[in-house]
């Protein structure tokens, strides 16, 4: 008898890798890119058709914002898309710039709460 727990292993880290990717806006390529790997590699790990090493695993986590374990879950909670979105988005940034768009952020939100809707 086969053993299929490293193939479902397999397919569900791939299904939360996927979705968790296009959640923070990001391709495929542009994911392979950022953990340092070809777009068929991470095709591959999608698909579920090769399981990545734990390193691998972490990065990608790093990059989508996410733990190891949230990655691994059975049924995870699906990440919310504005929250990954803008926390890849300032990944890039220094500190200084970072602390910057925050502010803007803030008084932007203020703004929007203090403005009465219209019916």
């Amino acid at each position: 008898m086969e053993n299929t727990a490293p193939r479902a292993l397999a397919k569900n880290l791939g299904r939360n890798i996927g979705s968790s990717r296009r959640a923070a806006g990001l391709t495929q390529q542009q994911l392979a890119e950022r953990v340092q790997v070809d777009a068929l590699t991470i095709s591959r790990y999608e698909t579920g058709n090769i399981l990545p090493p734990l390193t691998m695993v972490a990065a990608i986590g790093r990059v989508l914002h996410l733990s190891i374990t949230e990655l691994l879950k059975e049924s995870p909670t699906p990440p919310d898309r504005n929250h990954t979105r803008i926390a890849v988005l300032l990944d890039g940034l220094t500190p200084e710039d970072r602390s910057w768009v925050e502010g803007v952020l803030k008084q932007l939100v203020k703004r929007c709460r203090n403005v009465p809707t219209t019916a």
